[in-house]
């Protein structure tokens, strides 16, 4: 959501702090910020290289190729399920420690963990020229997330209700 005021400061930061020193090394890179209702004032700048698409139906099509997911968050609480959706997909990590706050995962193993503009564009740019890298952290958080929530995960839990809800039915009848 991108009228959320955590995620509108967060990429006007990444747009005008970092992603002209991404740009200044690799001149044809693309930024793609996905996220429903963007303030005008972000999208009438006609940053190079960067583009808004508002609402879609399915992030998938809009981060495929991406070569690195960033989240740039500098306030804000709540959850972060963008970076396990991010890191199910198979994407590569960027986030400032807010980005990241609160979840199990461990920088420089499942994400690149980066605070201020200088970091940012320095992990942005790691990623866009370490294929191995971008590999390494991608398998390693998707692996993460499919071991902690993935589908038998949750089938594994869900059956041990039924069952303990059935034992308890069993035990008052």
């Amino acid at each position: 959501s991108m009228d959320w005021e955590a995620n509108v400061d967060g990429i006007r930061f990444y747009i005008e702090e970092v992603w002209p020193r991404v740009r200044a090394q690799v001149p044809n890179a693309q930024l793609r910020v996905v996220g429903k209702n963007p303030p005008a004032s972000l999208v009438q700048r006609q940053v190079p290289g960067a583009t808004f698409t508002g609402f879609v139906d399915d992030v998938r099509d809009h981060v495929r190729d991406a070569q690195a997911f960033v989240i740039p968050l500098r306030v804000g609480g709540g959850t972060r399920i963008k970076a396990f959706e991010a890191m199910a997909m198979g994407l590569p990590v960027v986030s400032t420690t807010i980005g990241i706050e609160g979840l199990d995962v461990d920088h420089g193993t499942h994400f690149l963990r980066a605070d201020g503009a200088e970091a940012l564009a320095d992990a942005t740019l790691r990623l866009l020229a370490d294929d191995a890298l971008r590999l390494k952290l991608s398998r390693a958080a998707r692996s993460l997330v499919e071991d902690r929530f993935g589908h038998r995960v949750a089938a594994d839990v869900f059956g041990a209700i039924l069952l303990e809800a059935w034992q308890a039915g069993k035990d008052g009848a």
